[in-house]
């Protein structure tokens, strides 16, 4: 049992011997793994910032690139005539025509709404006020009305002086013929 448990102390130093080996070799591979992950990282951070600058400085090149043959371009198509956006130059019209054309509808209504309510002012006045013209029409009427009665009453009255005339004068006739009569008869014999 002593050989037994000297054997197991030699074999579990042994054994504990190769154990610490290898955690002593694992130990030095996880350093030189770990030193070597952070210089392979230190490597992609410097590798992918540079891309990035890259990838930037690329990009504002294009960029400034694009912008000057942007402003070549524009300034030399800035004379063509086809630069202009007829679209817009075209509903600008439209919109200015119907804009007009709205305006002369709003006059010709002003217009024929003062001619309307001048024809009403018109009517309303030649209504209310007696027409001028109608009373001398009326007035003359009325003059040749009174032109004929009195006419006709001068008429009568020759008619009846004259009727009383012939009267008189027939009644002056009737008288003398008495007369006559009565000195005839008073102046002959037989009396």
């Amino acid at each position: 049992s002593s050989s037994s448990s000297a054997l197991l102390r030699v074999v579990g130093e042994e054994e504990q011997a190769r154990l610490l080996r290898r955690l002593h070799h694992n130990a030095m591979a996880r350093d030189k793994a770990s030193k070597l992950e952070a210089n392979n990282f230190v490597h992609r951070q410097k590798a992918i910032d540079d891309m990035k600058m890259d990838s930037r400085m690329v990009k504002e090149e294009m960029r400034a690139s694009h912008a000057d043959r942007v402003m070549r371009w524009t300034h030399k198509l800035s004379t063509n005539p086809l630069a202009v956006d007829l679209w817009a130059e075209d509903q600008m019209k439209y919109e200015m025509n119907r804009a007009m054309d709205k305006a002369a509808k709003q006059r010709k209504y002003i217009n024929m709404k003062q001619t309307h309510q001048a024809h009403c002012a018109i009517l309303d006045r030649a209504s209310s006020e007696p027409d001028e013209l109608e009373l001398l029409r009326a007035e003359k009427r009325r003059l040749v009305q009174n032109t004929k009665r009195l006419k006709a009453m001068r008429d009568v009255e020759k008619s009846n002086a004259r009727m009383a005339q012939v009267f008189q004068s027939k009644q002056a006739t009737e008288l003398e013929r008495q007369q006559k009569q009565l000195v005839r008869a008073f102046s002959s014999p037989g009396l």
